[in-house]
């Protein structure tokens, strides 16, 4: 096959690409500058193997100065994922992009495979499942609400005619084997903040749980639907682990490590942010916007579709799993625990 992929540069992106080269299929990219980081940092000598085109999902087309030709899937990786963004930066990459993408997808004759995530469910709580659409949801940050109307995007393109699925991948993390991925980012701070004397006591629901997810089987979830995409077509997936991970159980693992100071947490109501030291507050100020609210619940994604089109049953992600990330994230010098 001929696959067509935006967001290479990425996380998902590049294992991605590294998978697809694996499997024998022909990769064109589209990459904003020059596209040095395509594929995760194991496989980059191979990025001979990829035909680079240079672009950018916010303009109409991609801003392709070419064409490329016979297309089999355009698979749509591309967004930011900063929750603090602007909502004209959300919109402009995550809500137009998607739009340029289902054009061409229409104007290439091709399916499209569209990476969303699973919180796009917003502050939904218990059991979400794959069927749900969540256009109007009450969302926690501008990114899900972006991610939301992208889907519903894809949803119109379907009904008029376009054969599309939509991936909503969970809080992604290391692989279960050893905790390695390609770059330590996003989910991986909290790490860092569960362990500092400057996070100190903060506001959480006692069984606030996080929903995570290793960046190997988000790549074979994605895999199985490129390669089998006709049993996927109209399905929404969720790419997530076999259960949440409680934060409780994260600050006890947190703990053991020398040289943490892990968290506490409090009842919502009895935290009060003018209680709290001056630079605690100054910390807390910072990160709340960003974290606070998934402190307040935990969601439970069903992973049937992928264990019933493909065999691939959601992984479980046990406390050895999880120490696995962990240690990666100290041997890479990203924490400096020990």
């Amino acid at each position: 096959m001929h696959i067509f992929l935006t967001g290479a540069t990425g996380l998902v992106g590049g294992a991605l690409a590294g998978a697809l080269l694996d499997a024998g299929h022909r990769v064109t990219a589209l990459v904003r500058g020059e596209g040095r980081d395509v594929l995760d940092m194991d496989q980059r000598d191979r990025i001979s193997e990829i035909h680079v085109l240079q672009g950018d999902v916010a303009l109409p087309g991609f801003g392709l100065a070419e064409t490329p030709r016979d297309i089999d899937l355009l698979v749509h990786c591309a967004a930011t994922v900063d929750f603090a963004a602007e909502d004209a930066v959300h919109q402009a990459v995550n809500v137009g992009g998607t739009a340029h993408a289902v054009a061409l997808a229409q104007a290439w004759d091709c399916p499209l495979l569209h990476v969303s995530t699973a919180y796009v469910c917003g502050r939904a709580d218990g059991l979400i499942a794959e069927t749900a659409a969540n256009p109007a949801a009450d969302f926690t940050n501008g990114y899900e609400a972006s991610k939301a109307r992208a889907e519903a995007l894809v949803d119109a393109a379907r009904a008029a005619g376009l054969a599309a699925a939509i991936a909503r991948p969970a809080i992604i993390v290391g692989r279960l084997s050893d905790g390695a991925i390609a770059r330590i980012d996003g989910f991986h701070h909290l790490f860092r903040l569960f362990g500092s004397p400057l996070l100190g006591a903060v506001p959480a629901a006692s069984d606030a749980a996080f929903a995570i997810v290793p960046i190997c089987h988000v790549t074979a979830g994605l895999m199985a639907m490129v390669q089998g995409f006709a049993a996927f077509d109209g399905q929404r997936v969720h790419l997530v682990g076999a259960a949440p991970f409680a934060m409780t159980d994260m600050l006890a693992i947190v703990g053991d490590y020398p040289g943490t100071v892990p968290a506490t947490i409090m009842p919502p109501p009895d935290y009060h942010a003018s209680e709290r030291d001056r630079r605690v507050a100054m910390v807390h100020r910072r990160i709340g916007p960003q974290f606070f609210d998934y402190f307040q619940r935990s969601p439970r994604f069903s992973g049937e579709a992928l264990a019933r089109l493909a065999d691939i049953p959601p992984p479980v992600i046990d406390e050895p799993a999880f120490r696995r990330m962990i240690d990666h994230c100290v041997r890479a010098g990203f924490l400096d625990w020990g």
